[in-house]
């Protein structure tokens, strides 16, 4: 039945939840197959005639899996061409499914836009803190690598092991977000740390001990927030959802151990002297003669406040010599 037709019927018989089942005397001119056809019609048409009801399922299974999510698409093409078949105005698709392929659609597209304006933000704030526009770049690598591996880590854990479908659509969002705060935040107190011992040390001893003085306190730290995220991943996913709330507990946790103990103990101090003054440039201590300890360096035997140097003490031989002079 077109719409034409219909829109003729429903002139002519009026609303089809009214007529009974076998056609009046009075409507001879209307076929019986078309009559019945469209009484049928009354459980999805309104009585005015101008507004159409048809329903689609899905056929993936729970609407929660990721076959369903990825089965939405194609059934909002099925029903914008029943839609514009019918000549209806408008048209949707409800239910579980569409609404978390909505969220999760929404969801990447903030990470897309979030991501790039937070490692930029976070860049400036290094920069300026560190005073150096080599050591923000791999800091910020360093906090992606902890991502990918935390995030490739939790799918080896929930699906190739554990059996489950998928993740939550949220986990990548909010993982990147969490561990590039929390990690920045780590690498401030790190290299700052480092920063000032490089100006009395030879960088691998200034390393050496920023992480001795800083190590407690990120370790702690990391090892407080790790277990939180696992405590909440153990109880709140016993409950309704609980495996979305098992996922992201679980993934952060992961995460911030990561960060903790291979990231921030081991890869950002090894980056830092393999490295060597690079790290500070364009700051005065990248440059050449620099570098603590060495013959032009702040404490060197050259440089001002050494012995020998403008400022020092001097030896006891140089003041001796020096004495007849000034006589």
């Amino acid at each position: 039945m077109t719409p034409a037709q219909f829109k003729s019927l429903h002139a002519t018989l009026g609303n089809p939840r009214t007529l009974p089942p076998v056609p009046p005397s009075g409507q001879a001119s209307v076929p019986v197959a078309q009559y019945e056809a469209y009484r049928a019609t009354a459980r999805y048409v309104s009585p005015d005639g101008e507004t159409i009801q048809f329903l689609t399922g899905l056929t993936a299974g729970d609407p929660s899996t990721t076959a369903a999510l990825h089965a939405v698409p194609a059934i909002r093409t099925e029903a914008a061409a029943v839609a514009k078949t019918l000549g209806a105005t408008e048209y949707g698709v409800g239910g579980e499914a569409p609404a978390f392929y909505d969220i999760s659609s929404i969801s990447d597209s903030d990470l897309a836009r979030v991501v790039p304006v937070a490692i930029v933000v976070i860049g400036l704030l290094l920069c300026l803190v560190i005073r150096s526009l080599i050591a923000p770049l791999y800091l910020i690598a360093s906090v992606a690598l902890s991502f990918f591996a935390a995030l490739g880590l939790s799918v080896i854990l929930f699906i190739k092991i554990g059996g489950d479908s998928g993740l939550t659509f949220i986990l990548p969002f909010l993982m990147f977000i969490f561990l590039l705060a929390l990690g920045e935040d780590y690498n401030i107190l790190v290299m700052s740390r480092i920063r000032e011992e490089a100006y009395h040390l030879p960088l691998r001893e200034a390393v050496s001990r920023a992480l001795g003085a800083t190590g407690t306190t990120v370790t702690s730290a990391g090892l407080v927030l790790a277990g939180t995220f696992a405590v909440f991943a153990l109880v709140g996913g016993r409950g309704s959802g609980g495996s979305q709330i098992r996922d992201v507990g679980v993934g952060l946790a992961l995460g911030v151990l990561m960060d903790t103990f291979i990231v921030r103990t081991v890869l950002v101090p090894c980056t830092v002297i393999l490295l060597s003054r690079w790290n500070w440039w364009p700051s005065a201590l990248s440059r050449v003669g620099a570098q603590p300890g060495g013959p032009d360096g702040p404490g060197g035997p050259g440089s001002a406040g050494g012995p020998g140097g403008p400022g020092g003490e001097g030896t006891e031989q140089d003041t001796e010599s020096a004495a007849p002079r000034a006589r």
